[in-house]
């Protein structure tokens, strides 16, 4: 395969990261070509900080390879700016090339990378780079973190060695279901959508809680609110976890399930005088919200845990006489049946547009091989063609001086049997003169 490592480099981390891919892959028998992206000028930590939040990029020096469609995968490399750094941001929007490519991702950062990944600064640099490549209809294969202080997990350590090894891997093995890869695609997307969810839930409300204890009125209680917060951060830490290790990110929604409609329960039993019947209204909402991942078996989950929820509700809530059992249950299992069908069709009509997009792309592929067997075809018979017009021009010109070597012979004898007619003709008026006399 032919390989192009691109990347940027402040302090020569991602450099070190880089050679060492360029090595791993040169030792499977790759052919690797590399692009050192440089900015028209460097600046320092602070400075580059303060770009960063004043413009979205940066201009850098002309490229060497500024079209990509030559090379079967790329590797695009850039140290950790809490996003991509600028210098790669304006690569990737100056380079051509990128449809339909296999694309792996490699970064350095100075802490550990699960740390990064529990600050969010690692998922905010892997959401960036993942909008720009869409937008170029690129695809991520596989995505590397190491760190480029701490030895333990450097480029040269054995997490690193195993690090650097998957992601040659990856991207040097075909893409075997365009639908597959896409479902998994899809499945980080979720995933991330659910970190953003809860951090939106966990954060601002713990800033309403001080304010709301300091002021007034206050909602909750220290303890009830704890309680609701343990239970958002345990799912939140859960859910980047998965998403930071890529390990079983489908159970994602189906613990932010559990997550919601636990808490909701929590919320209606320290709110219960407050809430009274929009309680249901609550598990509805979360119901419709888990439908939008398109999973029948995550909004049959949920339904499950808020039956179980409502259940307890119902049994242990001190104000009961806010439920109806028999108009409650109704519709809670009508919303399920009624979310729960949608959620299949949307399903259903993902799948078939995803297993669409795949006989497309083994389309496009088999027509990509045709194509370039019959213009080998066609250029070997053009090389073919070259050969015997020469062949035939040189047979041509052979035979020219042929013809001139004989052409010059008979001019030659006809000219010296004039001559000789000229002189038998002399000789005969001699004798004839010497007769005479």
């Amino acid at each position: 395969m032919k390989i192009l490592i691109a990347y940027y480099s402040r302090t020569g981390g991602t450099e070190k990261l880089a050679e060492a891919i360029k090595k791993e892959l040169e030792a499977r028998g790759h052919s690797v070509d590399v692009e050192k992206v440089k900015s028209v000028k460097e600046h320092s930590f602070w400075a580059w900080w303060h770009i960063r939040i004043v413009k979205g990029e940066y201009d850098i020096q002309p490229l060497k390879v500024k079209d990509v469609s030559k090379y079967d995968a790329v590797c695009i490399g850039s140290p950790n700016w809490t996003r991509l750094s600028l210098p790669m941001a304006r690569y990737l929007r100056e380079v051509k090339g990128l449809k339909y490519k296999n694309i792996g991702f490699f970064a350095t950062t100075v802490l550990p990378p699960i740390f990064e990944w529990f600050i969010i600064s690692a998922y905010l640099l892997n959401l960036t780079l993942s909008r720009v490549i869409d937008r170029k209809n690129g695809r991520i294969i596989e995505s590397i973190l190491l760190s480029s202080v701490f030895k333990r997990w450097n480029f040269a350590s054995e997490y690193g060695g195993k690090a650097i090894k998957k992601l040659c891997d990856k991207i040097t093995t075909p893409i075997p279901s365009l639908k597959d890869y896409f479902l998994k695609q899809k499945e980080i997307s979720d995933t991330r959508l659910l970190v953003i969810l809860f951090s939106v839930l966990l954060f601002p409300s713990l800033i309403l809680q001080i304010i709301s204890s300091t002021i007034g009125p206050q909602v909750f209680t220290w303890n009830e609110y704890f309680s609701l917060f343990a239970i958002g951060f345990f799912t939140y830490f859960a859910i980047l976890t998965m998403l930071a290790g890529k390990i079983r990110i489908f159970l994602g929604k189906y613990l932010a399930g559990i997550s919601l409609a636990y808490g909701w329960t929590l919320t209606v039993l320290f709110l219960t005088p407050v809430l009274g019947r929009p309680i249901i209204l609550g598990y509805i909402l979360i119901f419709i919200f888990i439908s939008f991942f398109r999973d029948l078996k995550a909004v049959l989950f949920t339904g499950l845990i808020t039956l179980l929820g409502y259940s307890y509700l119902f049994f242990y809530s001190p104000q009961k006489e806010i439920f109806q059992l028999s108009l409650d249950l109704p519709l809670l299992f009508l919303s399920i049946g009624l979310i729960g069908f949608i959620t299949q069709n949307l399903q259903k009509h993902f799948i078939n547009v995803l297993q669409a997009q795949d006989e497309i792309e083994i389309a496009r592929v088999t027509l990509e091989i045709k194509v370039e067997a019959r213009t080998k075809e066609l250029k070997e018979l053009a090389e073919g063609l070259e050969e015997e017009v020469k062949r035939r021009t040189k047979e041509v010109y052979e035979r020219m001086e042929q013809l001139e070597k004989f052409q010059k012979m008979t001019i030659g004898r006809e000219l010296k049997m004039i001559e000789l007619k000229r002189e038998i003709k002399k000789l005969e008026e001699e004798l004839k003169g010497r007769e005479s006399k």
